[in-house]
């Protein structure tokens, strides 16, 4: 990270890193030491599904730690003392991941979930969805741990090799997987991308390295494709067109929207464009840039739901919501509104989502103010749980300020000047119609208004002034 990461700051990079050094004391605070090996820890009780309780925060430590500007003055840690709870929180990751010793276990507690005490993550042996997951956590430990290198010891390292080894092993050579209706494969095929695109970096001399990084880029493109895409006979790279990658392998509607869990769904639409900033950092943290295969369809995704944001940069519920997805508590990297737009901005170089970007980030910072450095409401999440899991562990969540810290330090150079906001709002005023999406869409001068027939029947009408009709939805927690 040292020697590939530009050296300057950037406007936006600070705004990322303010909100990073305001979280550190919190996330700390959530920091506990894990006695069954040497020199490690957990945050967030250690004890989740896929090992995405500690990898944000050792990607939030660490990111902080890339400033030059970082100020330990508002963390009250210095960057030596937090690259030394990042390790320890690496090194039980690995301890606790499939391929470490089988007396390594997580433990339990009161951020823990119950079903979990006592078992490993890596989800070997159970299916597609919970193991594949778990590239999502490699994304986060494998830069981390090259930014650490020089601090690490070799056994970290190695261990480390062994996680993102046996992540290849299993999704090496497996094909992209394919879902468009009810449950779309894009948000899968994504964190696969990343899960193995980290993997390959990190071990880039195997000897099948080469092999494995070629089935990473299908899985990238195949994150986005669409079904016409099967017949498009544009060229990705030399000799192998959108056709060949694409075969029947589809994760959106001919529309470019994505539909998850029943319902056409704006957050996981999202997703798709999301990993290519992921993919994005991944490559250039290792002096590479990521392939044409995370492009593509990403430009037409974010045409698309661009249009559907309110005026804090939220894609609207089109067909309500089957999770508490409000603004800046989604999914950690995937669902929060400022890495869709930053991404758009800086590696699709939409200068309207520069705009939306700090639409975003305004409301972000001021809700992070408000609960003292917390992104989740402090009473709130005391008293409430979501499956199972206590809900203050949305704390994961500082993931995204992380990535976007990062994203603006490498990208603000080649980013267009953001559109005015007046400019934004005139353009993507008006009605567009989604045929196979099943919804009509007005955006107008109070705010949005949508009418879906399709999946979830409903009218949600959304003005400046709020909510004022929802109905008549069923099994939608918006209604």
């Amino acid at each position: 990270v040292g020697t590939c990461t530009p050296q300057a700051e950037t406007e936006m990079s600070r705004r990322y890193l303010m909100m990073l050094q305001k979280w550190i004391p919190i996330g700390l605070g959530y920091f506990e030491d894990w006695p069954d090996r040497p020199n490690c820890g957990h945050f967030l009780g250690g004890c989740t599904h896929y090992g995405i309780d500690s990898s944000p925060p050792v990607a939030a430590l660490v990111s902080a730690c890339a400033s030059p500007e970082y100020d330990e003055h508002i963390t009250g840690v210095s960057k030596d003392e937090l690259r030394r709870i990042a390790m320890k929180a690496i090194r039980y990751l690995c301890f606790t991941h499939d391929t470490g010793p089988e007396d390594c276990v997580r433990p339990a507690g009161k951020l823990a979930v119950p079903s979990l005490h006592g078992t490993k993550w890596g989800e070997r042996g159970t299916k597609f969805f919970l193991e594949s997951q778990c590239g999502y956590t490699i994304s986060k430990l494998v830069p981390a741990a090259l930014s650490l290198r020089p601090w690490m010891d070799d056994e970290t390292w190695m261990m480390l090799a062994n996680v993102c080894m046996d992540y290849l092993e299993r999704f090496g050579d497996m094909a992209p997987r394919d879902g468009v209706y009810n449950d779309t494969q894009m948000e899968e095929n994504a964190w696969t991308s990343l899960g193995l695109a980290a993997s390959c970096l990190f071990l880039s001399g195997h000897d099948k390295a080469g092999r494995w990084e070629e089935n990473a880029k299908k899985w990238m493109f195949s994150a986005c494709a669409a079904p016409q895409d099967r017949r498009n006979q544009i060229e990705i790279e030399k000799g192998v067109t959108a056709a060949q990658l694409t075969g029947t392998t589809f994760t959106t509607l001919p529309d470019y929207m994505a539909e998850n869990h029943g319902v056409v769904h704006p957050g996981y639409t999202a997703s798709g464009i999301a990993s290519t900033g992921h993919l994005g950092i991944l490559y250039r943290l290792f002096g590479k840039t990521e392939p044409p295969h995370a492009y593509w369809n990403r430009r037409q995704i974010y045409e698309t739901i661009k249009p559907l944001t309110d005026g804090i940069g939220a894609p609207h519920a089109v067909q309500g919501m089957d999770w508490p997805y409000l603004h800046n508590l989604g999914i950690p990297d995937l669902g929060l509104d400022y890495v869709l737009h930053g991404v758009a901005h800086l590696f699709l170089k939409d200068p309207d989502a520069g705009h939306l970007e700090r639409l975003s980030l305004d409301v972000a910072e001021r809700v992070q103010n408000g609960n003292d450095g917390h992104l989740v409401d402090a009473d709130v999440a005391a008293k409430c749980q979501e499956y199972g899991a206590p809900f203050v562990l949305r704390e994961r969540a500082i993931a995204g300020p992380a990535a976007m810290y990062l994203m603006h330090r490498f990208m603000d150079s080649e980013a267009p000047e953001p559109t005015a906001a007046e400019d934004v709002e005139t353009r993507l005023q008006g009605v567009k119609v989604f045929p196979h999406s099943g919804f009509a869409f007005h955006r107008h001068v109070r705010g949005q208004t949508s009418l879906a027939w399709r999946n979830q029947i409903m009218a949600l009408p959304l003005t400046r002034e709020g909510i004022h009709t929802v109905g008549p939805a069923r099994g939608t927690l918006l209604a």
